[in-house]
């Protein structure tokens, strides 16, 4: 990031990992030296909410129709647009920005092609890149390790801030809410299964922060050098969001914010929101400070598979466990990067 530029942070998250409440801590409204955006960021959820309109979510990039097609790039372009909007709004004010997203709403049509039908399901379509305002191009001279729809160069442009949660408790979690958003015949359906093997994943997390350790060691990239012991890019375990409010003013410090404006209470939400995003936000929009309950602590997944079971019928139970199990490595490797006191 070059000195002329505007400090931009990242927040890649994933569903359920307590983005909102962090958010919500952070109290970025009332933080005078950011670029203040409503609901923090998600870019690019009109996106992922066209997709299920058009029922292509889990399609095959292949068999697209036209019609599919040019919506969805049509709309790429669009929210690209207006985050670009958002940074060159902050500059113009020499504001921060601080905004998250979710990595799954990042990824590459053809990544994920590749992960739901197979490495070798792809015939002839190149990944998708936004390059710039209006500019969507088909190419692969992008680092393999960057499996989103953003350019190399725009990822370099942001200092990364990764949000991870225990498997066991936000994979569950997104299936009830995804139950609660969508019904339970479409997630036990087979375009429902294939949304929830798409998020119920670490993989998009963990590629994304591979991809910014290799361009960060290119460039010997680490913190201001008044936080020198916190390299990029940064980890926060949702635990710690939850239990150690000395973490979150060491967050602080590091992104540039005033950490005596951290907010620990609160009032329950009155904001009107669809019913597919009140499926999501049920507990945070009803609470008025943190609730403890939520923390992981130490799992123990065989129990839990069975309490999923028992919740879920032995089908939905072991599909949630498998993919616990399988997201376990990239959770622990994630973790044992966390920032520290």
């Amino acid at each position: 990031m070059a000195p002329d530029q505007p400090r931009r942070f990242y927040i890649i998250t994933s569903p359920r990992t307590g983005s909102n409440l962090l958010l919500k801590i952070l109290a970025l409204e009332d933080q005078p030296n950011v670029a203040f955006r409503r609901n923090g960021g998600y870019f690019f959820m009109p996106l992922v909410l066209l997709k299920a309109e058009l029922r292509c979510s889990w399609k095959h990039v292949e068999q697209l129709s036209a019609d599919q097609k040019a919506h969805v790039e049509e709309c790429m372009k669009s929210c690209f647009n207006e985050f670009n909007d958002h940074i060159e709004s902050a500059g113009s004010e020499g504001k921060i920005v601080v905004v998250k997203e979710h990595s799954n709403f990042l990824t590459d049509p053809v990544a994920k092609t590749r992960f739901l039908y197979g490495e070798e399901s792809i015939i002839q379509e190149m990944p998708w890149t936004l390059r710039g305002p209006n500019e969507l191009v088909r190419t692969t001279s992008r680092s393999v390790l960057n499996e989103t729809i953003l350019s190399d160069e725009f990822l370099n442009t942001w200092r990364p801030v990764f949000l991870i949660r225990h498997p066991a408790l936000s994979f569950p979690s997104f299936y009830r809410a995804s139950v609660r958003a969508d019904g339970e015949e479409f997630t036990k359906s087979t375009p429902g299964r294939r949304a929830c093997q798409m998020v119920m994943t670490m993989r998009w997390t963990r590629k994304l922060y591979d991809f910014y350790v290799d361009s960060f060691k290119e460039c010997n990239i680490r913190a201001d050098q008044e936080t020198a012991e916190a390299t990029w890019p940064i980890v926060l375990d949702a635990d710690d969001i939850m239990t150690e409010p000395a973490v979150l003013v060491k967050l602080c410090n590091i992104l540039g914010l005033d950490s005596d404006r951290l907010r620990y209470e609160w009032g329950p939400s009155n904001q009107s929101r669809p019913l597919w995003a009140q499926a999501f936000r049920t507990t945070l929009d009803s609470s008025t400070t943190i609730i403890t309950t939520k923390v992981a602590g130490n799992v123990n997944i065989d129990e839990e598979g069975k309490k999923w079971k028992e919740e879920f019928g032995e089908e939905d139970g072991q599909m949630i466990e498998n993919y616990v199990r399988a997201a376990m490595l990239d959770y622990e490797f994630l973790k044992s990067k966390k920032l520290r006191l």
